[in-house]
Order: C-alpha cells, then sequence, then structure tokens
C-alpha cells in the first residue's frame, strides 16, 4: 500500500531524489538569502564611511544653499 514515489521524512531515498530533482531551485534559494547579507553588508559599510567626518582638519563640509536672491531694482537699461 506504500507509495515508493511519496516524499516521507521517514524515507531517505525520496529525500535523495527530491533534492536531486530540484537541486537548482534549493541553490538559487541559498543564494537568495547570500545576496541579502551581502547587499546588507555592503549598505552598512557605506553608512559608516559617509558617517566619519572630514580626513582633512579645517575642511567644512559644504551645504548647498537653499537659494540665491537676485535684486531685482539695480538693472539699468541703455537705449
Amino acid at each position: 500500500m506504500e507509495n515508493n514515489e511519496e516524499i516521507s521524512i521517514y524515507n531517505i531515498n525520496s529525500i535523495i531524489n527530491f533534492i536531486k530533482d530540484n537541486f537548482i531551485q534549493i541553490i538559487l534559494f541559498i543564494l537568495v538569502f547570500v545576496i541579502i547579507y551581502v547587499v546588507d553588508h555592503i549598505s552598512n559599510i557605506n553608512a559608516m564611511i559617509f558617517a566619519m567626518p572630514s580626513p582633512i582638519p579645517g575642511v567644512n563640509v559644504i551645504e548647498p544653499k537653499s537659494q540665491i536672491k537676485i535684486p531685482k531694482g539695480n538693472k539699468r537699461i541703455k537705449k
């Protein structure tokens, strides 16, 4: 009555056959977690690099100005 093709925990041959049949999918599944770990590690390194102060003393980080105001009343037109 037992079906040999059915996957069960107690039959080691069925587990080995499952791994053989789905080897590429299992490798890709593990590779997903490796890629996520590597990207997270690189992101942490990037955050540490940009959080460090300037290595040259006296050089300040230049902050962008929001707007430059140009006075409009000082224009002269020559005719």
